[in-house]
């Protein structure tokens, strides 16, 4: 009777009600690889692609495009092919019929498998050989592309498992529909929805927070859930850096696999019909749920107010999520509202586990704002010093020996995550980054309590008197992984630590690398100059274009620190186009010899005397004091709102303009590390040679004239000099 049952006849006699399956994924696969190649070659050829760019695009469509596709493939049939097999878990009528067949449990459960994977892996394997011979015959063939094929399929095999293991788990603890189809969906999404709550915890209550995820939050995002976890697998494969994770992949499906077959083979069936087959998994989801659901109808409490009751809205939004979550699962569990306070005892472990967490975050009980990893495991600090209003727009790039770009970085990011400037690692800068962290929750603090900086996020807290700012921050780990942590910095300090970048770091090669380039690649020199005039230089001689970006190449290299951070005269903007890239499917772009654009900005200091002495030649002023200043007409603020000014004040008399040609900063040549402060309390006009200047002009808080003080405080009401 066992081989009966247990025969290819078998097989075939029960697939008849279920040939759906195999011909839905079919059509599938179909859409998934041949459909999808043909639209992918069609496109290149079209778009005039070369024969060498079309076969690296095709590589990469089988590494990349494929792997995506089918896993949504994949990801379906895992789904139908659990629940059309187990489905029957759910009636006591059929569990009858099925367990009253002579064959052991562990046997039918392993041909359910089987005949699940023949449905699965039969259309897979037609498709991608009628994928393969598409490409073979538009000429695309190679061993290599045959190792992509085997390898997708494995893959896809692999992950197929997972995902088909993960639900018949689920149905296999699970006594009726209602709850497996919960269930389902909470496996589905339950690691990333509580990595973004408890995102949302950081963002709330710790002033360090920061846009990087990693840790135990990325973790979850990426791992803690069968789907998040193959979709993070298929990114991995892509980027071919997939060993560590695959791993995980193989644990995470064997698991599932065991725990799976321990269910269905020690399923009571007279518990069909209860929420869990085994009471203890019960009591383990609802702690699992009721927790995150107390900690997130809490949030939504939280962020409804925007004075200080918020703590008070928190704390009632904790208890009440704590006591809905858990009466929901009550009443789910028994389908019975008279449940929905079922189980005290687990409404107070729960509500206590609650607390916990809050009181974690709350007082920062694990030390997140004061953390910095220790010296002897970083490899490199990086900042962002844009923040504090800097004019400079530079890029990092990495040319290799072709003179071609293999990486290039710009602005904030690299690749999705935080980027700033790399500093390097020294005592110096360590000891600077110390400081920094010190003073951040002082600041913050400080901050908070002002009712015009104050933010719903504590991580987004701003300085609106802009005395100081917030500075991104990533910590590279020997152990290669990444730190991301936000502090709001005195200027004085992130002045500090960009001079400590230059001295003993790698700043200066970093910020600077774009100067490598070839100067065939220079298309325009524009220049800043000191009135905020932008003109374009030497257009009509490329010679002399050339002479000024070798001449300030050679200026930054002999600059120290301090001349670096210093107070420009002027800023140079090179443009780069055409700059040929290194071979990169992502980058590959037809009909052009070169990938990519740059417009990098860079300040000159007077102590550029090669630059200097050529912007001379222009004519136009590198030095205030080569400016005619006619006037400067200054409307000082009536009040803290800056909407009444008083009536123009001019000076124009021959000692007060000398005076102000010493303090007078274009916003062009303003540094982030320079603390602006006429701008708090004036508006200022300047008049050059007669004609009123178009570009925004300030004095910063070292240098304003007494004369300005004493008409400020005539103009207003309260006193804005007070000095620390």
């Amino acid at each position: 009777m066992k081989s009966k049952i247990y025969s290819s006849r078998y097989m075939k006699v029960s697939s008849k009600g279920m040939m759906w399956i195999p011909a839905f994924v079919t059509i599938g696969f179909l859409l998934a690889f041949p459909v999808a190649e043909l639209i992918m070659l069609g496109n290149w050829f079209g778009m005039g692609y070369t024969t060498s760019e079309i076969n690296a695009l095709y590589a990469n469509l089988w590494r990349d495009g494929f792997m995506l596709t089918g896993l949504a493939v994949a990801a379906t049939a895992a789904l139908f092919n659990g629940i059309s097999q187990f489905w029957y878990l759910y009636s006591p009528r059929k569990i009858d019929f099925y367990h009253s067949l002579p064959v052991k449990r562990s046997r039918m459960f392993w041909h359910k498998t089987l005949q699940s994977l023949l449905y699965y892996l039969l259309p897979y394997l037609a498709m991608e050989f009628f994928s393969v011979c598409i490409g073979a015959m538009r000429g695309f063939f190679s061993l290599h592309l045959m190792k992509l094929a085997f390898l997708m399929m494995v893959f896809h095999l692999l992950l197929y498992l997972l995902l088909y293991f993960s639900v018949v788990f689920v149905i296999c603890i699970t006594g009726h529909l209602l709850m497996g189809a919960l269930l389902l969906i909470a496996v589905a999404a339950y690691g990333p929805v509580l990595s973004v709550t408890l995102q949302f915890y950081e963002k709330v209550f710790y002033y360090t927070s920061s846009v990087g995820v990693y840790g135990f939050i990325k973790g979850l995002r990426e791992m803690a859930s069968p789907v998040i976890l193959a979709y993070t697998f298929v990114g991995k494969y892509a980027e071919g850096n997939y060993g560590g994770i695959l791993g995980i992949v193989l644990l995470v499906t064997i698991a599932f696999g065991v725990l799976g077959y321990y269910a269905f083979v020690n399923r009571k069936s007279e518990r069909t019909g209860m929420a869990f087959v085994f009471p203890w998994v019960g009591t383990i989801i609802r702690f699992m749920i009721v927790v995150p659901g107390g900690l997130g109808i809490g949030l939504i409490f939280y962020m409804l107010p925007s004075d200080n009751s918020r703590i008070v809205w928190w704390i009632f939004g904790l208890i009440f999520g704590t006591l809905l979550s858990g009466g929901i699962m009550g009443i789910i569990y028994y389908r019975d509202f008279r449940k929905f306070f079922s189980n005290k005892i687990q409404f107070v472990v729960s509500g206590a586990c609650v607390a916990f967490v809050a009181c974690m975050f709350l007082f920062d009980l694990t030390g997140y704002d004061n953390y910095i990893p220790s010296y002897d495991k970083i490899e490199n600090i990086a900042a962002e010093f844009m923040d504090g209003g800097g004019w400079e727009n530079t890029y990092s790039v990495e040319i290799n020996e072709d003179g071609k770009i293999s990486t290039q970085d710009s602005g904030y990011y690299r690749n999705g995550d935080l980027l700033g400037n790399n500093l390097g690692i020294s005592p110096d800068i360590y000891a600077c980054v110390e400081q920094i962290v010190k003073e951040n929750k002082v600041i913050c603090r400080s901050l908070s309590e002002d009712s015009d900086n104050r933010a719903l996020w504590n991580g987004d807290i701003w300085d609106s008197s802009n005395d100081t700012s917030r500075l991104q921050m990533r910590y590279d780990l020997k152990s290669g992984k990444t730190v991301y942590r936000s502090y709001m910095v005195s200027t004085e300090n992130q002045k500090n630590l960009y001079k400590e970048g230059y001295a003993e770091g790698t700043l200066k090669s970093e910020r600077y690398s774009i100067l490598k380039l070839d100067d065939k690649y220079v298309d325009e020199v524009r220049c800043d100059f000191i009135t905020g005039e932008s003109i374009s230089l030497f257009q009509d001689n490329k010679a002399k274009r050339q002479l000024l970006v070798d001449a300030f190449r050679q200026d930054v290299e002999e600059a120290d620190p301090e001349v670096l951070t210093g107070e420009p005269c002027a800023s140079l903007n090179i443009e780069y186009s055409g700059v040929p890239s290194a071979e990169s499917v992502d980058a590959m772009v037809p009909g052009r010899t070169g990938d990519y654009y740059f417009y990098a900005c860079f300040y000159v200091f007077p102590q550029f005397k090669r630059t200097v002495e050529i912007l001379k030649e222009t004519g136009y002023p590198v030095s205030m004091e080569d400016v005619k200043l006619s006037a400067v007409e200054v409307e000082y603020y009536m009040n803290e709102e800056h909407n009444e000014y008083s009536s123009p004040v001019v000076y124009d008399q021959p000692e007060q303009l000398e005076e102000l040609k010493k303090v007078l900063r274009c916003y062009q040549m303003v540094p982030f590390w320079e603390k602006r402060e006429a701008d708090k309390w004036a508006r200022l006009k300047v008049v050059i040679d007669g004609v009123e200047s178009e570009a925004a002009w300030s004095i910063m808080a070292k240098d304003v004239p007494e004369f300005m003080k004493e008409d400020s405080q005539r103009a207003l009401s309260f006193e804005v000099f007070e000095k620390e």
